[in-house]
């Protein structure tokens, strides 16, 4: 049996929450890589893990932790680095990046989990109605 969240009007499957996290991983992973190549990003993930208790795999769950460990590593460096990541997720949901005043790094992924969450849940829908026969 799946597992269903509710959220809003409407339900999420547990399948879809854990692919906006593989999603959001991936684009951490290769952005952090493609800025810093793969040994830097080694180095800063064993920082994260030694100083703040946050494996590679959890940072989708605990992205606060994640943005003040980039912080104290990075210092003014972390906000290219957001906007790297940022910018890239955007593209990979087909969206245009757009900096708002006030948001943090983790405002922005809060309100592209929900859209990932509206698009899955409208192709799956769309999909549905194709599926189905007509009467």
């Amino acid at each position: 049996m799946k597992n269903i969240i509710q959220h809003g009007d409407y339900s999420v499957s547990a399948d879809t929450k854990e692919e906006f996290k593989k999603l959001l991983l991936q684009t951490i992973d290769e952005n952090l890589k493609q800025i810093f190549r793969e040994t830097a990003t080694h180095i800063i993930y064993q920082f994260l893990e030694n100083n703040y208790s946050l494996k590679r795999e959890d940072v989708p769950e605990k992205l606060e932790t994640f943005m003040e460990g980039m912080q104290e590593f990075f210092h003014s460096g972390t906000h290219m680095i957001e906007q790297a990541i940022l910018k890239e997720l955007y593209s990979n949901l087909g969206l245009e990046y757009k900096s708002r005043e006030g948001y943090r790094f983790v405002d922005y992924i809060d309100d592209l989990k929900n859209v990932y969450q509206t698009i899955r849940k409208t192709s799956k829908s769309k999909w549905l109605q194709k599926a189905s026969p007509k009467t």
